[in-house]
């Protein structure tokens, strides 16, 4: 399914640069980078938004200090694709509980569901998976599931996938 893209301005684009090189950049810091004033950052800022272009949200976050202990990532085949009110079900499991920071499915009924998920205690973690066992053990196959502290990503966001996108301005 192809996708129409925004065409951006000089200024939209150079804008999306500087928002992706750090989140804690607030439209003055930008505005200044950019050497426009703060009314331009925000109605550039603001056209974004209504286009959908930015949603609102500024990652990466600092996870530690939010109080995450585990990041855990998981990925399986899914094997009841012929079942769309399961997988619909399976996908609302994990689309909808406020642990999961990212989901993605392949393209086809053979490829693998990933996740990433956050968790305040290790038990959180073990009850999710215990959980997601219980209920589609029988319906998965190459469950690989591992955490990752957080100190120990050692990237994360996508700022340079923005970059690329918008032509590395």
């Amino acid at each position: 399914m192809q996708q129409s893209c925004l065409k951006l301005t000089r200024s939209e684009q150079h804008f999306l640069t500087c928002l992706a090189e750090g989140s804690d950049k607030n439209d003055s810091k930008i505005a200044k980078e950019m050497g426009l004033n703060r009314s331009s950052i925000s109605r550039i800022r603001k056209k974004l938004l209504e286009e959908g272009v930015l949603t609102g949200r500024y990652p990466p976050l600092d996870l530690e200090k939010m109080g995450v202990c585990f990041y855990h990532v998981i990925v399986f085949q899914w094997n009841a694709y012929a079942d769309k009110k399961l997988t619909q079900k399976m996908e609302k499991d994990f689309t909808s509980t406020p642990h999961t920071i990212y989901f993605a499915e392949g393209s086809n009924p053979g490829s693998k569901y990933i996740a990433n998920m956050a968790f305040l205690t290790f038990e959180e973690y073990n009850d999710f998976l215990a959980e997601f066992k219980e209920k589609y053990g029988k319906y998965i196959s190459g469950l690989e599931s591992f955490f990752i502290q957080p100190k120990r990503i050692l990237k994360e966001g996508y700022g340079d996938l923005a970059k690329l996108l918008i032509g590395g301005v």
